[in-house]
């Protein structure tokens, strides 16, 4: 036989081996091995864009207008205190009592010394009057004259200084009951009956609920575009209001630590609306091309949110960044390009 002739069978061999062990001529699946899935023959959606007007949400707060912290004038120690947070007053209402009896006190002595003074200056008149008379008939030198004089002057200005110690005794006295500066609702109690009120301290702190207000820092570059009695959009979630509002001040100084200015709305009129409550400012931002899709495409795993699309006949999951619901439809940030196409009847399960 020939040596090329052998050679070729040989290779002939080892190829015919190798084609049957790889499995090429068998017509079943191996174990263990995926089959293809069938092409997606169902209904699809192409995703396109349309402009749409985003808002950007400013968080703030509802702000009294009209708030004050009740304080003592002088130090006593609390008697009585006749409200407790909630309780709504009137201007002149009776808050606060305190211990008069040391105030007290002190306007008698204040009253007795002007007492004792004005007897001594009266003396002093006479004394004064009658030198003057000697000194014209010559019985008594200029040097009386002069003593009686600053005897006279000396009691009048101890006199006008005691007057003075004694009006601010009454006034004192006067201070011991407190009373409301402005009507409106108390927001918190700072003491009780037993504690001893100091000048400064807080004892109460009111507010007017007629004038409330809704406070927002709004960044610099949207804060410029705003003008006093412009309408915007305000929302309180924990009431459930939602509703459009009139800006009545805006404070003309940045903060340049955040780069924004403090904006005020008028509240709504709720007999709920408190200080303290969160609030949120829609402000609209320049418009834009969305891709915009229908909620029921979208399926939420955890916070992973998914679309199921179409890619050569084959149902691809597609992972997707979702932003504002606007009317019925949800805009896509990220995960789908206009010209997708989105299966309409497949449900994830199938992949």
């Amino acid at each position: 036989m020939q040596p090329k002739l052998v050679i070729v069978l040989v290779v002939g061999f080892l190829v015919a081996a190798i084609v049957w062990f790889s499995g090429v001529l068998d017509q079943h699946l191996a174990p263990g091995t995926k089959q293809a899935p069938a092409p997606y023959s169902g209904q699809t959606q192409r995703v396109g864009s349309e402009p749409v007007v985003a808002y950007e949400a400013v968080p703030g707060q509802v702000i009294a207008q009209q708030n004050t912290k009740v304080a003592a004038r002088v130090m006593a120690q609390i008697e009585q205190i006749t409200v407790r947070a909630g309780d709504r007053v009137e201007q002149g209402q009776v808050l606060i009592r305190l211990d008069e009896q040391e105030l007290t006190t002190q306007l008698q002595q204040a009253k007795a010394q002007v007492q004792a003074l004005q007897a001594s200056f009266t003396q002093a008149q006479k004394q004064l009057k009658r030198a003057k008379e000697l000194f014209v008939q010559g019985l008594i030198s200029q040097s009386d004259i002069d003593a009686a004089t600053a005897n006279h002057d000396n009691l009048s200005a101890s006199l006008q200084q005691a007057q003075q110690r004694q009006q601010q005794a009454q006034i004192a006295l006067g201070y011991a009951t407190i009373t409301a500066p402005i009507s409106g609702r108390v927001v918190e109690r700072f003491a009780e009956p037993g504690d001893t009120a100091t000048p400064g301290r807080d004892l109460l702190a009111i507010y007017n609920p007629q004038q409330l207000q809704l406070e927002f820092a709004v960044r610099e570059r949207q804060a410029v575009n705003l003008k006093l009695g412009d309408m915007r959009q305000v929302e309180i979630p924990a009431l459930g209001v939602s509703q459009a509002s009139e800006l009545v001040e805006i404070v003309p100084a940045a903060d340049s630590a955040s780069r924004s200015l403090l904006v005020r709305l008028a509240a709504p009129q709720n007999a709920q609306l408190l200080p303290g409550l969160y609030a949120q400012l829609q402000l609209p931002l320049p418009q834009h091309e969305a891709v915009m899709i229908s909620p029921q495409y979208v399926y939420s795993y955890g916070q992973l949110d998914m679309v199921l699309v179409v890619e050569r006949q084959q149902l691809v999951r597609r992972y997707v960044r979702l932003g504002r619901v606007i009317g019925d439809q949800v805009e896509v940030l990220s995960g789908l390009r206009p010209g997708d196409e989105i299966a309409i009847d497949a449900k994830p399960s199938r992949l």
